[in-house]
C-alpha cells in the first residue's frame, strides 16, 4: 500500500514543482516588459498631459507632440514662478503680521483657529446627516375676533 502511494505521490510532487517553476519563469519574463513600459513612461516629461478637453478634439500625433514641446519649455518656468510666488506670499504674510501688536496677533491666531474649527465642523456636517436638536414650538392659530 505504501509503495502505491509513493508511486503516485512522487510524480505528483514532481509535476507540482515543474508547474511552479514554469509559472515563476513566466512571471519573471513578463515582469521586465512591464518595467520597461513603466520606465518609458518615467522618461517622458511630467508636462506631457494635454490641457482639459483637448483629448476630445481628435488631435493629430503632430499636434500632440507640438503641445508637449510647448509644455516642456513653459512647464519648468511656470513651476519656478509658482515657487517664487509662494515665497513672496509667505514674506508678505510675515511683513503684514509684523505690523500687528502682540494682542492683535493673539486675537488673529484665535480667529484663525476658530475659523479652522468651523471649517472642520462644516465639512463634517456635510458628510453627516443633520439632527435637529431644537424642539419645535407649537404654532398659534390666529383667533377670530
Amino acid at each position: 500500500m505504501k509503495s502505491t502511494s509513493v508511486r503516485i505521490a512522487a510524480p505528483l510532487l514532481a509535476l507540482m514543482v515543474t508547474v511552479g517553476t514554469l509559472t515563476a519563469v513566466a512571471q519573471t519574463k513578463t515582469a521586465p516588459e512591464k518595467s520597461k513600459a513603466a520606465a518609458s513612461k518615467k522618461d517622458s516629461s511630467k508636462y506631457h498631459r494635454l490641457p482639459t478637453n483637448f483629448g476630445k478634439l481628435e488631435l493629430t500625433e503632430e499636434q500632440v507632440q507640438e503641445i508637449y514641446s510647448i509644455k516642456d519649455t513653459t512647464g519648468p518656468k511656470i513651476a519656478e514662478l509658482a515657487k517664487e510666488m509662494a515665497v513672496l506670499k509667505a514674506d508678505q504674510d510675515q511683513k503684514i503680521k509684523d505690523v500687528l501688536t502682540r494682542t492683535q496677533v493673539t486675537a488673529l491666531n484665535k480667529l484663525k483657529a476658530g475659523s479652522a474649527k468651523a471649517d472642520d465642523e462644516s465639512s463634517s456636517e456635510k458628510s453627516a446627516p443633520k439632527k435637529s436638536s431644537a424642539k419645535k414650538k407649537p404654532t398659534k392659530k390666529p383667533t377670530e375676533e
